[in-house]
């Protein structure tokens, strides 16, 4: 459709199942796959009504006047944002805003898509309303609406922007993912298999495996039940054992480095002072 084509107040979209309510709409441009949409609306003065069961991002190309805005029954938010925000609409929320005459570039999406592009996310991920100033969003947008006026968009363009769109809006308005629990049990492992290793190069793929966890998902784990990194924890039990050997043996430097799992006595030397704030030669010499 071509701009000047005014729609009745309230309608359809069949490809994204949105139903809303917008005074004196005109579409400039708009076109829809089989999971997304994307155009360009005009709207008149007045109250709007958008409730969908797409995710829905939307913004102004040009300065817009100000905007009333309230999500479900929520309070009515004064909203004086600088042309450049986002809007991030979530899914299933019902939004009632009051505007003057503008234009604004909108994109829809089915939910379903995420199980496409990115099936690790949680099904459904949890898209939360917000206002952003993002350059990324409103030119991956952009990109979408422009083609979609020109009619030349073939699918694989279409289908690689709309994932990178969704992708940046998961990645800033989703909230943070749960970190499993690391059960005492298996910290428990994971911890004696440091401690009986400590003479060889652990990886955090290799405690990972012992945890049952994935390498990102043990690091915060295990940061959480023990107050730091297993990297740095390593270090530390390293560290300790090498004090005890500094106290009740004669070897040199050089071979209690090998013991506990230093690359050379440079490294042990550089590692031991900044735990313990000075060398290993001056640890012993003050512990005899």
């Amino acid at each position: 459709m071509r701009r000047g084509q005014s729609e009745t107040p309230r309608f359809q979209l069949p490809a994204t199942g949105s139903l809303w309510s917008l005074p004196g709409r005109q579409i400039v441009s708009w076109r829809s796959w089989d999971l997304f949409s994307a155009g360009v609306f005009d709207r008149g003065d007045g109250e709007g009504i958008w409730h969908s069961n797409q995710h829905r991002l939307v913004f102004s190309p040009a300065p817009r006047p100000p905007l009333l805005l309230q999500l479900g029954g929520g309070p009515v938010t004064d909203l004086h944002q600088t042309p450049e925000a986002v809007g991030i609409y979530p899914a299933g929320v019902r939004a009632r805003t009051v505007a003057a005459n503008s234009r604004y570039v909108q994109v829809c999406w089915n939910p379903e898509l995420y199980r496409t592009i990115a099936p690790h996310l949680p099904d459904p991920p949890r898209i939360e309303f917000a206002f952003l100033d993002d350059p990324l969003l409103r030119q991956l947008a952009r990109s979408l609406v422009e083609e979609t006026g020109r009619g030349t968009m073939d699918r694989l363009l279409a289908d690689s922007l709309m994932a990178a769109l969704a992708m940046r809006v998961a990645q800033r308005v989703m909230p943070p993912p749960l970190v499993p629990d690391l059960p005492h049990p298996r910290l428990r492992r994971v911890l004696d298999y440091i401690e009986a290793h400590l003479d060889q190069q652990l990886t955090l793929a290799e405690l990972a495996g012992i945890a049952c966890l994935s390498p990102c998902h043990l690091s915060r784990s295990f940061k959480q039940a023990v107050g730091t990194g297993p990297q740095r924890y390593t270090v530390q039990r390293r560290i300790e054992r090498a004090k005890t050997l500094l106290r009740h043996s004669d070897a040199s430097l050089a071979s209690i480095a090998a013991t506990v799992g230093f690359a050379d006595q440079s490294h042990f030397t550089a590692a031991f002072r900044q735990e313990i704030g000075t060398t290993p030669g001056r640890f012993r010499a003050a512990s005899g």
